[in-house]
């Protein structure tokens, strides 16, 4: 496990520009651009990009562009009884300790302004650290989060981590990974997971460790049953314009799956530096409105997430 604590080079400097500050109400987006083979695209300016709200093409205000802008990180590790096979004599659980180590991970990502919260979930959440730029104190927490026990609800758990973030977090770049084994035993509606997570607009990055495809040792699998949950995964990522990984825990030692977990890791900081902020002025109207981001390139795919919509300040 040694190498999850390696780190591929951090993304470029990007520039920062900006407009003066438009009048009335401003819709704020956040903004990830990527070409054909999935990399993201760096030093975009303003006029490189087309705003259109309700089909009518609206003015880039505000602009930035800033990989040094701090960012919120909630951390939500699965502690369910599900996760407690031992990995050595001291019988920590396998995938509670991969969990943590990947949590460790994200933390190599911290700048000094970035902030973190950790939380723990089995019938419940709990908030184990509140958002803190302290990374000493984090890693320490995770040291020693070493108890499972209870079920897994897992669509509970991340709709409420996501209120948690949505409520607490300081910085408007932010996230939530949720570290799972992907083995939700709560009988609640994915649809209703699937609303709060489309309402939060804040990305999901879903790592899902399984002991293997046909589900946990010890209890009688149904089939089908791991493919839809990975499938869970990936819908709360692709809903959230965030990313899944599932890998199979038996091969977490192996040097293939911890390339791929540092991969992945490293995905998350690209995306969340390597996004650019914009306002523009929005049509007075508290109905809602069909936005529509894109580039002067049509060989780039822009995703995008609405942030807030505020009265600009008055000069």
């Amino acid at each position: 496990m040694k190498a999850l604590v390696l780190l591929l080079a951090t993304v470029a400097a990007l520039a920062q520009t900006r407009a003066p500050a438009p009048q009335g109400a401003v819709q704020t987006l956040t903004v990830s651009v990527t070409n054909a083979s999935g990399l993201y695209i760096a030093n975009l300016k303003p006029e490189d990009f087309i705003v259109e709200e309700n089909g009518v093409r609206k003015e880039v205000a505000n602009f930035s562009a800033d990989p040094d802008l701090p960012i919120s990180v909630g951390i939500l590790i699965d502690t369910s009884t599900s996760m407690r096979l031992p990995v050595n004599k001291d019988k920590v659980p396998a995938a509670l300790l991969a969990a943590d180590g990947a949590a460790r991970v994200v933390l190599k990502l911290t700048k000094p302004d970035d902030e973190y919260l950790i939380m723990t979930f089995n019938e419940k959440l709990s908030v184990k650290q509140a958002f803190t730029s302290d990374q000493k104190k984090v890693t320490d927490l995770l040291y020693k989060n070493n108890t499972v026990g209870g079920s897994t609800h897992l669509y509970n758990a991340v709709g409420e981590a996501l209120k948690e973030i949505k409520k607490k977090a300081k910085n408007s770049r932010r996230a939530l990974v949720v570290i799972t084994d992907v083995h939700d035993t709560s009988g609640d509606k994915v649809e209703d997971l699937q609303t709060t997570i489309r309402e939060m607009e804040i990305p999901v990055y879903t790592f899902g460790m399984r002991w293997d495809a046909w589900g946990v040792p010890g209890e009688d699998a149904q089939p089908g049953q791991s493919a839809y949950e990975v499938a869970v995964l990936r819908m709360m990522a692709a809903e959230s314009s965030g990313h899944s990984m599932v890998v199979d825990i038996p091969d977490l030692l192996s040097d293939y799956t911890v390339s791929r977990m540092i991969a992945f890791v490293q995905l998350l900081g690209i995306e969340l530096r390597g996004q650019y902020l914009l306002s523009y002025a929005t049509t007075p109207g508290d109905d809602a409105k069909a936005i529509r981001v894109r580039t002067t390139s049509p060989d780039y795919q822009v995703r995008f997430r609405r942030e807030s919509t505020e009265k600009a300040a008055k000069k």
